[in-house]
């Protein structure tokens, strides 16, 4: 698994009330991109960082 993404894996994991799907939805990420990140299936692409990114940001994430 990519080490860059952590800080990102565990704040989405903090978060359970948030829909998965709907943030690949609202970010045109395919779905079950993320949950197989979540559930460290898959590295998470750096493609979709960007615009997932753009989406987290409304809920506070903050990059460092």
């Amino acid at each position: 698994m990519d080490y860059k993404y952590t800080p990102l894996r565990n704040w989405l994991l903090e978060r359970d009330a948030l829909s998965i799907r709907k943030l690949e939805d609202n970010s045109e990420i395919p779905r079950d991109t993320l949950r197989h990140f979540l559930n460290e299936r898959r590295n998470f692409p750096e493609k979709h960082y960007g615009p997932l990114l753009k989406e987290l940001v409304k809920y506070g994430f903050q990059q460092d």
